[in-house]
């Protein structure tokens, strides 16, 4: 069991003056006339690329919509532009999303991208650790982290309790978004990181390194990356709208993935290097696979990964409920 904690979430610090219309349905003219602003919580990455090819390709106009993309800020609040009205619809981690609504913001995920969760242990010493260690390593071991917040904290946490250890067996040591030179220096013996980041960044370094689930790829605990909307605010027809234009738009980049890296290109000028081109390659391919279950593109929700997530984040103390009505089936 991992033990209970009392933690300050940055990502709760709206407060319900950011003027949600939850109930009479009334619609804001941007989205009644299918102008639609879509939140991205980074800066622009090939990462994004679904979004950068549904405008560019018309995927999203061809569902009606008219979707302008606001990338946001480093130090700017995770929900604040979407609960205070600049954004229709934020991307960004379901198991945030959670914990935020658990905490009384009215928001609710209605599609996955990442149908298998980024975030891995990662670090140790391949060679003394073989093929397939099992997260049992991190017993008396550093893990390094953003902070004890985040996707980053549920994850390590999550590791933690599927190694059938406690907090007290793992010393967590908040190294901000350092992790390549945490690991390089061995400042931590593990960090977590995405494979589709820290990961293939690991590789480019020639940094030796495990990389370890933090449960069972086939019974996720955890959901990541996801379209996540203001309560009721947007109908659930432009939400469909908005999930089939992402779908179609992993589909295509599947199918040719110098659709992405084009599209990206114009968002990042870096990309006109030859070297920088190259890693977004590697990027892009490593996301890809994430977009997958079973085999095939798919941004539906899985309802049984939601249940579980809610139940492990009860039971790590992150909430003190499971909120009601954390997603909603689209698709």
């Amino acid at each position: 069991m991992i033990s209970r904690r009392s933690i300050l979430l940055g990502t709760l610090a709206v407060g319900a003056a950011a003027g949600l219309a939850a109930c009479g349905k009334p619609q804001p003219e941007a989205v009644a006339d299918g102008k639609l602003t879509v939140g991205l919580t980074f800066i622009p990455n090939v990462q994004f690329s679904p979004f950068y090819v549904g405008v560019k390709e018309g995927l999203f106009a061809k569902h009606g919509l008219d979707v302008t993309l606001r990338h946001h800020g480093q130090q700017e609040d995770l929900w604040g532009a979407v609960l205070g009205g600049q954004e229709d619809i934020v991307f960004a981690s379901a198991d945030e999303a959670m914990v935020a609504k658990a905490g009384g913001q009215d928001l609710r995920a209605f599609a996955t991208a990442y149908q298998t969760y980024a975030l891995n242990v990662m670090g140790g010493e391949p060679a003394a650790l073989g093929a397939n260690p099992g997260l049992d390593v991190l017993k008396g071991a550093t893990l390094g982290i953003p902070g004890h917040f985040g996707s980053s904290y549920y994850a390590a946490l999550c590791a933690i309790h599927e190694a059938g250890l406690t907090e007290a067996d793992v010393e967590l040591v908040d190294i901000g978004f350092t992790t390549l030179s945490a690991l390089a220096a061995k400042q931590v013996e593990y960090a977590m990181g995405f494979v589709n980041n820290e990961g293939v960044q690991l590789k480019n370094q020639n940094i030796a390194s495990v990389s370890i689930p933090v449960f069972d790829p086939a019974s996720p605990r955890l959901v990541g990356p996801s379209l996540i909307a203001p309560g009721t605010k947007v109908p659930e027809d432009v939400l469909k709208a908005v999930a089939l234009g992402m779908q179609e738009a992993e589909e295509a980049i599947v199918a040719d993935p110098a659709v992405a890296l084009d599209a990206t290109a114009e968002h990042v000028p870096a990309m006109a290097e030859k070297e920088q081109r190259a890693t977004a390659e590697l990027v892009l391919a490593a996301t890809s696979d994430l977009w997958k279950r079973d085999g095939e593109v798919t941004v539906a929700i899985d309802t049984a990964a939601f249940e579980r997530m809610g139940e492990f984040l009860l039971q790590a103390g992150i909430i003190d409920a499971v909120p009601a009505d954390p997603y909603l089936t689209v698709l």
